[in-house]
């Protein structure tokens, strides 16, 4: 899937565009009441809401398995003189860094990447052990009120579907209660961002 994605950075720069996302906007907002300093982001890509946090004075680690999305964001980094730094990682191996190291973990739709159920708690328990005592794990994923659920190749029984060349998995509100072991839901918001249909969850470690 790297490979897709390496093309997909490498023909567009600026694939999901140069402004923040409603969700990083949301979730800075949270950051910024709670002071939260210290950010790792999971699948950055080439870092709009990496960028985004950083120009507002956090301190961000960044890890995508996209070469090409991990170039252009420490590209754009220096050249604007931000504190990020970005790697190229598989979030499926344990984290780079060390326990309680983080404020907050955030992702938008890294969880819907083709994981199995023992991979995605696997991710969870190493955000957990990275997070600082009652540390924030804000992440999204699209949900089963997502136009493209059920469309295009089912791949196996896991609400995992091959769509153009994607393969996604869409969620229930009750599978991310179930894989949210060890955190506190603050909320859980649904949005539609064109043109998917997304669950936004704040969780505190509990």
């Amino acid at each position: 899937m790297s490979e897709v994605w390496n093309k997909v950075y490498a023909s567009d720069n600026s694939f999901f565009g140069e402004e923040p996302s409603n969700f990083a906007m949301l979730c800075y907002n949270h950051m910024k009441l709670n002071n939260i300093k210290k950010v790792l982001e999971l699948g950055a890509g080439h870092g709009r809401d990496s960028m985004f946090f950083a120009s507002n004075g956090i301190e961000v680690e960044a890890l995508d398995y996209s070469a090409v999305g991990v170039e252009i964001l420490n590209r754009q980094a220096k050249e604007k003189k931000l504190a990020i730094n970005a790697q190229v990682f598989d979030v499926k191996k344990p984290l780079l860094f060390p326990k309680g190291y983080f404020d907050a973990v955030y992702s938008r739709m890294l969880l819907n990447m083709r994981f199995s159920l023992d991979e995605l708690r696997f991710i969870f328990s190493e955000i957990r052990r990275v997070l600082k005592p009652k540390g924030f794990n804000f992440f999204s994923v699209r949900n089963y009120n997502d136009q493209s659920y059920g469309k295009g190749t089912k791949v196996d029984d896991g609400g995992i579907y091959d769509i153009n060349g994607f393969q996604v998995r869409f969620f229930a509100e009750q599978e991310i209660r179930e894989l949210a072991q060890g955190f506190e839901i603050l909320w859980i918001k649904e949005e539609y961002e064109e043109p998917v249909t997304l669950y936004l969850v704040s969780s505190r470690k509990s």
